[in-house]
């Protein structure tokens, strides 16, 4: 018995002492933890002030959410084990040692860091054309989307083409890109917002294919983050010029689709509606009643002229419509709304008389007042009217002496002789006490004019379409923070 006490003594500090050691090699594991994690606390911090704001927020999120999920691991863990250190508390032996609890490693999810690239197999290259050009509707699903988010995402898509090398993933996209376009475009090319969106997203393409080129006249304009992101294996100005192409065919297009929607409302608007009220007085007499060009004669005012051209701006504006390009297409309409309105003055004796002279130059005044709300007096779409607004000046000025035949021949600069004479000669009293144009005044006033150069064409060309031009106008979105949303249907793509 006095044998033995030594022994068991012996035994219970060996117990002690592995207890202590496993306790302390416990709490130098858990201080290199919190160094470890003080470390990756640190290089996140760093990394997330090198990311732009959107992809910092998304960062800080999922370091947190993987923070706390690793917590509440640690703390399921404890309590686990030790609710079995109790169950197993009565039957332990004063000699037996308990385990300590593992403590599970902080495993940090690394933060991928998008090159602003989307990666896409090659069998899905028409299910991507189907879903973002062919099947997308621009009053639907494209009504939220951020301006020419489809042109980026095809850039994108190229972008991961040209960095694999892949030039003939490079050449079928571009090549369905554009074939996709043009075959929407012949499907509905008579709705105006279709014609405008792909307007915006052609041209917000070529753009960035100007943008990420790597020549320098365009690099300049970038963040260095940007350029980091440039074109590195193929050179694609040809396939710009294609496109370049393609987005006058479409600018014409959109002409022709607001003409037919604004075509008939001008003669109703600008020349039958009376705007002022009152200012015609009695009609000219002697003239037979006149049917108008439209079923219901004033079915159409200027209001629905102005009305038409606000929702013109406001879509092209929506879809993201280069504002240079927007001044060009505003230009076009004001030039085929004063085009068709003095052409039809030119055929209707009924509407050359002092008081229709006023009313049209209300109107253009109204018009001009539409130009300076939207910020669009810088245009050239004003200066088109000029013809007009001498035609209504014509139609108020005095017209008897030679002094009046000199200030008409000085202020109808934009007039052709062949328009000043059927005005004078179309000219209509509207009572008893105004007197007609003479014969002799007009002699005087095509003397006068006689040695200008000038075609002989009487009306003007209405289908006369200005050149378009394209301004680079880069874009200051950054690529890698571009989302997709779902309801594009576009899940088979990678962000890289």
């Amino acid at each position: 018995m006095v044998l033995f006490l030594p022994r068991l003594l012996e035994q219970q500090l060996q117990t002690q002492r592995r207890t202590y050691d496993s306790e302390v090699e416990s709490l130098r594991g858990e201080l290199q933890n919190v160094k470890e994690e003080n470390n990756r606390q640190q290089q996140l911090l760093a990394q997330n002030l090198q990311l732009p704001p959107e992809a910092r927020i998304e960062a800080s999120l999922q370091h947190e959410i993987t923070r706390l999920t690793n917590e509440n691991l640690v703390r399921s863990n404890t309590l686990r084990h030790t609710q079995r250190i109790k169950d197993q508390s009565g039957q332990t032996s004063p000699g037996q040692m308990v385990e300590e609890p593992i403590h599970p490693v902080n495993i940090p999810r690394r933060e991928k860091d998008f090159q602003g690239m989307l990666e896409y197999k090659k069998e899905d290259e028409m299910k991507l054309v189907k879903n973002l050009i062919l099947e997308l509707k621009p009053r639907g699903v494209a009504v939220n989307l951020i301006p020419g988010l489809p042109a980026y995402i095809l850039f994108m898509c190229l972008r991961h083409s040209d960095y694999v090398n892949d030039d003939q993933k490079v050449r079928t996209l571009l090549t369905s890109t554009i074939n996709s376009i043009k075959k929407i475009l012949k499907k509905r090319g008579d709705d105006f917002e279709t014609v405008s969106f792909w307007l915006a997203n052609t041209c917000r393409f070529l753009h960035c294919l100007k943008q990420y080129s790597g020549d320098e006249v365009f690099m300049k304009h970038n963040t260095s983050r940007q350029n980091e992101h440039c074109l590195s294996n193929f050179d694609l100005a040809e396939y710009r010029q294609v496109i370049s192409d393609l987005a006058i065919q479409i600018y014409q297009q959109l002409v022709k689709c607001m003409e037919n929607i604004l075509q008939p409302m001008i003669v109703s608007g600008m020349l039958e509606h009376e705007t002022i009220q009152g200012v015609s007085g009695v009609k000219p007499t002697g003239l037979r009643k006149r049917t108008s060009s439209i079923a219901d004669e004033g079915t159409y005012t200027l209001d629905s002229i102005l009305r038409q051209l606000s929702a013109f701006h406001s879509t092209m504006c929506q879809h993201g419509t280069d504002p240079e390009l927007i001044k060009q297409v505003v230009k076009q309409l004001f030039y085929i709304i004063g085009a068709v309105t003095l052409n039809n003055l030119l055929l209707r004796k009924d509407m050359c008389s002092w008081s229709k002279g006023m009313q049209i130059r209300y109107n253009v005044s109204q018009l001009e007042e539409w130009l300076r709300d939207k910020g669009l007096m810088n245009c050239g779409a004003k200066e088109t009217l000029e013809p007009l607004i001498q035609a209504a000046q014509l139609l108020q000025v005095k017209k008897k002496t030679d002094e009046d035949a000199e200030a008409i021949c000085s202020m109808c600069h934009a007039l052709t002789t062949a328009q000043i004479v059927k005005v004078l000669n179309l000219y209509t009293p509207v009572n008893e006490f105004e007197e007609r144009v003479s014969v002799s005044f007009i002699r005087t006033i095509q003397t006068r004019l006689r040695d200008r150069c000038e075609s002989p064409q009487l009306l003007m060309d209405t289908k006369m379409i200005y050149p378009v031009t394209f301004p680079f106008n880069p874009s200051s979105l950054a690529l890698e923070t571009i989302q997709i949303p779902t309801s594009l249907n576009l899940s088979f793509l990678t962000r890289v």
